[in-house]
């Protein structure tokens, strides 16, 4: 196993993916309003699978991948104890890799997968999005901002490096620019702001947060 898959592993089997319940209320209303009815969306890294269930709940069929196969069979399971088979399921799946057809979903959506990624698989994970999204499809991507005054040890607002690791995970913090110079080949920005949490009460807080996500809503071109 791969130390970044070994450390997702334990954190869902642990409880410690304290990133997982955060709420993008703002983020998902700028998506789901674009999108038509009975939409398909992919949920990338989907995690727990709060945000695909969630995406489910709201009447669009929904698929979440993740490469950890112990949550996507809880998932799975939950999806049982739900009934909610015809709306949502989830499979195993890497995203530099994506186990679907060209042009077959309306959105993806992707919630902290971008910055734990190798700088070096930037682009193939830009174009698998890019393949498997309808023309004019939409893409939300939520990714750590450099704006973040302190995370765990570090201060990325202040440092000079974008990048840092623990552990064997790699952290990136992104400015609004990096984000549209890396997809501008492919997509279109259509909304891009920042929101900030409060780690302590998973909430957002526009004035004490000190957790801080790039947020953009962006179009196949």
């Amino acid at each position: 196993m791969d130390t970044h898959k070994e450390y997702f592993t334990h954190a869902y089997r642990t409880g410690t993916d304290d990133w997982t319940h955060l709420p993008w209320k703002r983020a998902e209303g700028l998506l789901l309003e674009k999108l038509p009815d009975k939409a398909m969306i992919l949920d990338i890294g989907t995690g727990r699978g709060l945000f695909a269930f969630h995406l489910a709940k709201s009447g669009f069929r929904t698929i979440g991948i993740d490469y950890v196969k112990e949550i996507i069979d809880k998932n799975n399971q939950e999806v049982q104890n739900r009934g909610m088979q015809k709306e949502l399921r989830f499979m195993e799946g890497d995203a530099l890799d994506i186990p679907f057809t060209d042009e077959g979903f309306d959105a993806v959506t992707d919630i902290g997968l971008l910055q734990h990624l190798p700088e070096g698989d930037f682009a193939e994970y830009i174009n698998e999005v890019a393949r498997v999204l309808k023309p004019k499809g939409y893409f939300l991507n939520i990714a750590l901002s450099k704006d973040t005054v302190s995370f765990w040890s570090w201060f990325p607002r202040k440092a000079a490096e974008s990048t840092f690791e623990k552990q064997g995970l790699k952290h990136h913090f992104f400015t609004k620019e990096k984000i549209t110079e890396l997809f501008n080949k492919k997509f279109e920005i259509v909304e891009q702001f920042t929101e900030r949490f409060d780690p302590q009460a998973s909430l957002p807080s526009p004035e004490l947060g000190n957790v801080v996500y790039v947020v953009t809503l962006m179009q196949k071109k």
